[in-house]
């Protein structure tokens, strides 16, 4: 199984990330048809947790590593190096998401990777940027929430700070910024034939995630608290409790929702007439909303308020709901592959190309799994020389072996 077609076909990168920034990044750019070589230590991605066969109940690399060649090399080998620069002068894209100073420290960085290849395009993704006073600190995900923000705003006021969702916004915009800065770096090329070191950092993208909530900050000079689940600024908008569960209203015609809850007197009410009165007076006001929208289900309400009048709400599905969803279905999202002999589901590709991308996704590999095809395919070693490569890579598990590599 591989995509065989693509708008990326014949872009080859060279993938060095780790952990979930990097891998997201990459499982994109394979999204879209790209060759993608999983380059790997000899003991492995941080987050394949010592196992070096790719399997569902590894639900990182699982989900993160389809569309890759595994390739294990010993970058600190004399025969490792070598094979590296040789891919190097193959490939199209080179990609990390090591701290700064990792990239020069190893011989990979831009600099360096431009004398072996002109056309090579070096996509550096941090925790904080290649310069300044945090440069060399490290950083994970839950890192940058909080000095980005965005932990100071989750959460119910007065409580303490939530992860939104538990899922890892920082990792996964840092990966698909990442992934963006690569597509804009291939079209430069495809102009002047020249290649270019791009970056990324989580704590940037984090930002550039909140531009609205900052932007409110910057022009009213007030802090935000904990959001809850209500909006800043508009009512009602958020998550709200019905006679069985809960129901999710947006922007949308906030008079007609009065109307159809049985609250229209709202409407000749001073403190509830309008947004601006509602969420002067928001306590009072979410009372009476929640107090009217727990005479009914979800369910009815979905009747009455989108389904028959357009209103913008929906409900709050859990993950075993959202899998059985008629919408996820009829957009594929879903799918099932195959890892060394067990089936698994997985959430698929969102781009929807017709006619452009062909083929099947391949499942993640085995830690190396690819190893010898990519050398002696690609760079054309002899068994001989590849042995040599793969001698290297057992030499040096006792080195790497229970080391905390740093990203």
């Amino acid at each position: 199984m591989a995509i065989t077609k693509g708008p990326l076909s014949g872009v080859r990168v060279l993938d060095m990330t780790q952990a979930h920034a990097g891998p997201f990044g990459t499982m994109l750019l394979g999204d879209l048809g790209a060759e993608i070589i999983k380059l790997e230590s000899p003991v492995g991605d941080m987050l394949r947790l010592g196992e070096k066969r790719a399997s569902p109940l590894l639900y990182y690399s699982t989900a993160l590593n389809r569309n890759k060649k595994g390739l294990v090399l010993d970058l600190a080998s004399e025969h490792g190096k070598r094979a590296f620069q040789g891919l190097v002068r193959v490939s199209d894209v080179v990609i990390s998401n090591s701290r700064a100073g990792v990239p020069e420290r190893q011989g990979t960085d831009y600099e360096t990777l431009r004398d072996i290849n002109p056309r090579i395009i070096r996509c550096d993704i941090t925790g904080y940027g290649p310069t300044g006073p945090y440069a060399s600190l490290p950083s994970f995900d839950i890192i940058a929430c909080g000095q980005g923000g965005i932990l100071s705003i989750s959460g119910e006021p007065g409580r303490a700070p939530v992860i939104p969702g538990g899922v890892a916004l920082a990792d996964m915009l840092g990966g698909t910024m990442g992934a963006m800065m690569v597509l804009a770096a291939l079209i430069k090329r495809g102009r002047d034939g020249e290649g270019m070191r791009v970056e990324t950092n989580l704590l940037d993208s984090l930002l550039l995630f909140q531009q609205v909530m900052f932007q409110n900050y910057f022009l009213t000079g007030q802090t935000p608290g904990r959001q809850g689940n209500r909006h800043i600024m508009v009512s009602p908008y958020g998550v709200y409790p019905t006679k069985d569960s809960y129901l999710t209203i947006g922007p949308t015609d906030a008079d007609k929702v009065l109307r159809l809850t049985g609250l229209e007197w709202m409407l000749s009410d001073d403190r509830f007439k309008d947004t601006a009165a509602r969420i002067f007076n928001r306590q009072e006001f979410d009372k009476a909303f929640e107090e009217a929208l727990a005479q009914k289900t979800t369910a009815e309400w979905l009747r009455i308020l989108r389904d028959e009048n357009d209103i913008a709400c929906g409900p709050v599905l859990n993950y075993a709901e959202v899998v059985e969803d008629p919408q996820v279905a009829h957009n594929n999202m879903v799918w099932e592959m195959e890892v060394n002999g067990e089936k698994y589901r997985t959430i698929g590709s969102i781009f929807r190309m017709p006619g452009e991308i062909e083929g099947e996704p391949s499942p993640p590999p085995d830690l190396g799994q690819h190893t010898e095809q990519v050398l002696q395919n690609l760079l054309g070693y002899s068994k001989e020389e590849t042995r040599a490569v793969l001698a290297e890579n057992e030499e040096a598990l006792p080195r790497l072996k229970g080391r905390m590599k740093k990203i």
